[in-house]
């Protein structure tokens, strides 16, 4: 049977190992068939590159490397890489990927039929994928193709995110377009552009999916896919809760955390998202109000009235005071507050003058006629730009001779020798 994806391989043996037994799905860059391993005796995944892509070099190499980078990842909630390898079939090769197989559904199918979700349906989901992600991240890959149909729900209730070995392997091959970048619908702005991705990229498809598990709609749809990746670029995600009721102000505040157009004002990877989000449910009510309290407040914002803004009209400008009853009005506006704050102790507290003829707010002038009193200055011969001392009195007391004195034979010790000393200190004091 010839399929969009090649002729379909069941019923054949791929690498002399893996019997395929049924096609499970097929997309842009590859078709993912149930098959049994028969060495091991198990039942695995495997994922068949299209056959233009598997005759490609580049492709292959990177395939191959990122199936090994995969295979690091070990974490419960990613699919865990058993085998890879390319192998002749007929005219050409086929590339595979062995993986864990699971029994159930996608995300994509668990959200048709569950429509929109609560918040506490949502993190049961959205918290092991953030996991999963969160892990490759550690060890430096990226999925670059997050959407709901890369999250198995296997029918145990176990989630697991797949496809980390495709998405980059595919990323510059040539003439494929978007497909081979994941589902447009999730795909970040730098990514629309023709940007390097990060784990930001990625940070921004959780944001989308968080958004859509809420909301069951995605934030942005369109005729084509150009028509949706230019909203990316130039629309804002809107809060979940515009769009359903029961989304709290944090939920809201943390998806368009996550979907900032810019890079750099998103979190740094999925681990940061995670700390976030158990910030949130650790602490619901203190990240409520938070939440709350950053919300722009469109009256708290507004710079400028709109009777501020208005071009003067002489004809419906009121003149200051006609809207005041007769017994209230004055000549002169009010002046404007000052602040409460004494810098002098009340004893000597400034008085305040009247305003001056010129009618405009003066402030204050500190003046205190007790405390500084005008003393007139007799000069006498001296020119008035010196000043006139006056000292007091020295009294001149027995005491102070006598310390007097011995300064001066201490002195005279000094200059003259300890003998000149001791003979003035023996007529001093006998």
């Amino acid at each position: 049977m010839n399929t969009p994806a090649g002729p379909s391989l069941v019923g054949t043996t791929v690498d002399n190992r893996y019997g395929i037994t049924q096609r499970l799905a097929h997309g842009g860059m590859a078709t993912v068939y149930r098959a049994v391993d028969t060495r091991l005796d198990r039942e695995v995944a495997l994922k068949i590159l299209r056959p233009n892509m598997a005759d490609d070099p580049a492709v292959i190499e990177k395939f191959k490397a990122e199936a090994k980078n995969t295979a690091k990842i070990n974490h419960p909630h990613v699919i865990n890489v058993y085998d890879q390898g390319v192998t002749p079939a007929g005219d050409s090769n086929v590339a595979f990927l062995a993986m864990e197989f699971i029994e159930g559904h996608t995300l994509r199918e668990v959200m048709r039929a569950a429509g929109d979700m609560t918040v506490d349906a949502m993190w049961k989901i959205a918290l092991p994928v953030i996991r999963g992600v969160a892990a490759a991240h550690r060890v430096g890959l990226i999925h670059r193709d997050i959407k709901p149909e890369n999250v198995l729900v296997s029918n145990d209730g176990d989630i697991k995110v797949a496809d980390f070995g495709l998405a980059r392997a595919a990323s510059n091959h040539t003439g494929t377009g978007m497909a081979l970048m994941g589902t447009v619908s999730y795909m970040s702005p730098e990514l629309v552009t023709g940007e390097q991705a990060d784990e930001r990229s990625d940070v921004y498809a959780l944001g989308i999916l968080i958004f859509e598990m809420l909301t069951g709609s995605r934030p942005y749809t369109g005729d084509s896919a150009v028509a949706i990746a230019v909203q990316h670029t130039n629309s804002r995600v809107p809060a979940p809760s515009t769009v359903v009721s029961g989304v709290g102000a944090a939920v809201d505040d943390l998806v368009l955390h996550m979907t900032e157009p810019s890079p750099e004002d998103r979190p740094a990877d999925a681990t940061e998202v995670l700390i976030l989000i158990q910030h949130l449910l650790d602490n619901p009510d203190a990240a409520e109000q938070m939440a709350e309290h950053n919300s722009p407040d469109e009256g708290a914002t507004e710079a400028f009235t709109d009777i501020a803004t208005q071009a003067y009209d002489p004809g419906v400008t009121t003149p200051y005071g006609e809207d005041l009853p007769p017994s209230e009005r004055t000549d002169q506006p009010p002046p404007p507050p000052q602040p409460n704050v004494t810098v002098l102790p009340p004893a000597v507290t400034a008085q305040t003058e009247p305003p001056g003829e010129t009618g405009h707010y003066q402030p204050p002038v500190a003046r205190d006629h007790q405390a500084v009193t005008p003393q007139p200055r007799d000069f006498g011969n001296k020119k008035p730009h010196e000043p006139v001392r006056e000292f007091s009195p020295i009294n001149t007391t027995a005491a102070g001779i006598k310390a007097l004195l011995i300064i001066m034979a201490a002195a005279a010790m000094v200059l003259f020798g300890r003998w000149a000393g001791s003979a003035i200190m023996s007529w001093l004091f006998g």
